[in-house]
């Protein structure tokens, strides 16, 4: 932990991860690139809210702007580099918004409206034009930096390396650890408001969105990305656009509320389903059946299974049941700097979990156009036994 610190909702200090810790990530990542036989990493990243992780990991910086449409003149916006060399010192390259000097121990920080143009300067500088850099983020590296970078630089050897650094991220440090528990605890204000709402009766979707994402932003949370309020046949949907509508939830429908942000830069993700009473007993019967499935996937959670073991547990809840055809293949992932990180928990998987592992579990029954439900459990593999379960929301709400 570090003496920088972010105060919560009640005004207690929390720590945050400190420089002694990125500058230790970063001399590991040196140590991985050289046996990788890279001159250097480059690291790139996304927004806050979106895929920073790797960036943030290295450096403490949360590129604080929406990434946007390149212009002549603003070419990543949104976006941020950082250069690691084997040897020497590394750079930070930043858009225009900067950065937070209290937080980022990297003394060389640039800032530049054309990111890319930046990178090919900074790569010549360092005399890397020409040598083997692992490139970490590929998959986020806009493709117009990638054809310009490409065509300034014909004799560099830019090459995705996928493994290094999301590989130092699996495990989860004490001081992350703690992150991920105080982000729990702002999601359980955020629900907990939410079904104060639902419990009111005669609300709308908009109106519990409403009442627990700003309840999770004054118990200290970062920013929520979003509360995701789906009710009648609509809780049957994964996923909808927009989060919430002006719907109002009518007495027997099941609501599903998943929440999304973060505190201290690492993300909560939680799930609850409820219901407006009263229930019919065939939505209470799939509610109580998601229940037990989710007890016997966290209870698998142990060290030295693998992420398939987990789902099958799951899965071996349904086996037999009305509902066995309507339940998903992946039920779960992990979570840090990023709402979804590896591992994925998902059918067939043979990726064994380890001690210092936070995953979100979830499994979930959804009938189309009738109702569905899931409940997430965030928990951390420990070296034996059971894990231990942060998120502190209550998981039987019908």
């Amino acid at each position: 932990m570090s003496d920088h610190g972010q105060i919560d909702g009640s005004g207690r200090a929390v720590s945050l991860i400190g420089a002694e810790e990125i500058l230790s990530r970063q001399e590991r990542a040196r140590e991985g690139a050289a046996r990788g036989g890279y001159a250097a990493l480059l690291v790139v990243g996304r927004s806050f809210y979106d895929r920073c992780g790797d960036l943030a990991y290295l450096t403490n910086h949360f590129p604080p702007f929406p990434t946007s449409v390149f212009s002549d003149v603003n070419r990543g916006l949104g976006h941020a580099f950082f250069l690691l060399p084997v040897d020497g010192d590394p750079i930070l390259l930043t858009d225009p918004r900067g950065y937070r000097r209290d937080l980022v121990p990297v003394s060389d920080v640039r800032r530049a409206s054309d990111l890319g143009a930046a990178v090919v300067a900074t790569l010549r500088e360092r005399g890397l034009a020409s040598s083997r850099v692992g490139l970490v983020g590929d998959d986020i590296l806009p493709a117009a930096m990638d054809r310009s970078i490409g065509a300034a630089l014909p004799n560099l050897e830019l090459l995705p390396e996928r493994d290094l650094v999301p590989g130092l991220r699996r495990i989860k440090s004490p001081a992350e650890q703690h992150l991920l528990r105080e982000a729990a605890l702002r999601a359980d204000a955020g629900l907990r408001a939410a079904l104060d709402i639902i419990g009111a009766g005669r609300a709308t979707e908009q109106e519990v969105c409403a009442a627990g994402t700003g309840a999770a932003l004054m118990a200290g949370a970062d920013f929520v990305r979003y509360l995701r309020i789906h009710s009648g046949p609509w809780s049957a949907a994964g996923s909808r656009w927009p989060q919430a509508m002006p719907r109002l939830i009518e007495p027997g429908d099941v609501v599903a509320m998943d929440i999304i942000g973060a505190f201290g830069g690492y993300q909560f993700d939680v799930l609850r389903t409820t219901a407006a009473a009263p229930v019919d007993l065939d939505r209470r019967a799939m509610l109580d059946l998601v229940h037990e499935a989710s007890d016997r996937a966290v209870a698998a959670c142990v060290a030295g299974v693998t992420a398939g073991d987990v789902v099958a547990a799951a899965a071996a809840t349904y086996e037999g049941t009305p509902f066995s055809a309507y339940t998903g293949t992946m039920m779960g992932h992990g979570i840090g700097l990023e709402t979804v990180e590896a591992p994925y928990l998902q059918q067939g998987s043979t990726e064994r979990l380890e001690a210092g592992m936070v995953l979100c579990v979830e499994p979930g029954i959804f009938v189309p156009d009738w109702a569905g439900a899931s409940i997430e459990q965030e928990v951390i593999i420990r070296a034996e036994g059971p894990p231990e379960i942060i998120t502190p929301t209550a998981t039987r709400l019908w």
